[in-house]
């Protein structure tokens, strides 16, 4: 998906991937689930604030092209279960870990005296699979954000396949936009049985952002803020559309628009997408160094996938113990980010293990 780039330096980090990853994560963490779970702020305005999760998946193809694309066209079987092995331990194996504790607090707080070995059989095999979840055995917030682990998943295992084609060099942001929003729009006509309906659009939309997010890595200054400004009018001028054209089937609440996600979901991520990469050619090096530098910023830099992960104990025992102690919303958002935080960067090592590559050749 990109044209000829010179190969990245395979021992560096980007500091500004790392930033942006940290900030989003800050994001879901403090105000996207203090909003959706807490109710901090009305569900209304922050419908419009969820635009997260493509962001993330940019960050994703960019990274994958630091780190992986180099290889570009020599991948054989070997490598590529290589690749899926080592990507695999860095994802499940925190996620192992998480759910493991999850199920044990969902178990204690919901056992009536009696436990059977099917039962215990059933919510291990439920919480193991990254697709059921817990579902039928979760607790309070334990597993409404595991959702993501799926998708990220799928993504991670197609990257080899959506980065090998270049885009000519005619191509625009408001092109790709189109073409893929089209897509979308096509699947959002299909309905399959769950779980592979859920799979499937999650799995092809949230794929488009991160194969754009290697074409930005291959090459960051190829179009310009006019192309950005573009898309973000197109899409904005597209919602506003289908709202008053179809105004009983489209509904501009993004929250239902997300699960899953839809064409107007997709506009709705376009116009925030580009509004960040404006944002973020705007911002100068020595402004991003600075914020990277930030104690309030580094922790979700450095362990932002395991304070994602932990957000469900936090959050969920915040709001419980909260609730028994009478406490005002407020302090059990605090609350909760504080011990979200805290078991994250405990259990932050999990996500730096690294198995060694194969040897090839």
């Amino acid at each position: 998906m990109s044209e000829t780039a010179a190969p990245p330096p395979a021992a560096s980090r980007d500091v500004g991937l790392d930033l942006a990853r940290g900030l989003l994560m800050a994001w879901i963490v403090i105000v996207i689930h203090g909003t959706f779970w807490l109710g901090v702020i009305p569900r209304g305005p922050g419908a419009w604030l969820l635009f997260e999760m493509p962001p993330i998946f940019v960050i994703t193809g960019a990274a994958y092209f630091l780190g992986e694309g180099s290889k570009q066209g020599r991948w054989t079987s070997a490598t590529y279960f290589d690749f899926l092995l080592r990507r695999g331990v860095r994802i499940y194996v925190p996620y192992l870990a998480y759910v493991i504790v999850a199920a044990l607090i969902a178990a204690i707080v919901k056992w009536d005296g009696s436990l059977s070995l099917k039962e215990v059989g059933a919510s291990a095999l439920s919480w193991l699979n990254p697709v059921t979840r817990g579902a039928g055995y979760t607790w309070k917030m334990l597993s409404w954000h595991l959702w993501f682990v799926a998708p990220f998943l799928i993504v991670t295992a197609l990257m080899p396949f959506i980065t090998t084609k270049r885009v000519a060099g005619f191509v625009k942001p408001w092109m790709l936009a189109v073409a893929a929003g089209l897509v979308v729009l096509g699947l959002g006509r299909v309905t399959l049985i769950q779980p592979l309906d859920e799979l499937l659009k999650n799995g092809v939309f949230y794929s488009f952002w991160a194969a754009f997010g290697f074409m930005l890595a291959a090459m960051p200054k190829r179009w310009s803020l006019a192309d950005y400004a573009l898309v973000l009018v197109l899409s904005i001028v597209g919602m506003i559309g289908a709202a008053m054209l179809q105004p009983a089937s489209v509904t501009l609440d993004m929250q239902h628009n997300k699960f899953p996600p839809n064409a107007i979901f997709w506009l709705f991520s376009c116009a925030w997408t580009a509004a960040l990469l404006i944002g973020a050619r705007l911002t100068r090096e020595t402004q991003r160094e600075a914020l990277a530098r930030s104690p309030l910023v580094r922790p979700f830099m450095s362990a932002g996938y395991s304070i994602y992960l932990w957000q469900g104990v936090g959050y969920s025992l915040a709001a419980y113990f909260g609730g028994e102690l009478g406490l005002n919303i407020y302090v059990i958002w605090v609350a909760a980010i504080a011990l979200t935080i805290a078991l994250g960067l405990m259990f932050a090592p999990l996500e730096r293990i690294r198995l060694p590559k194969r040897k090839t050749g």
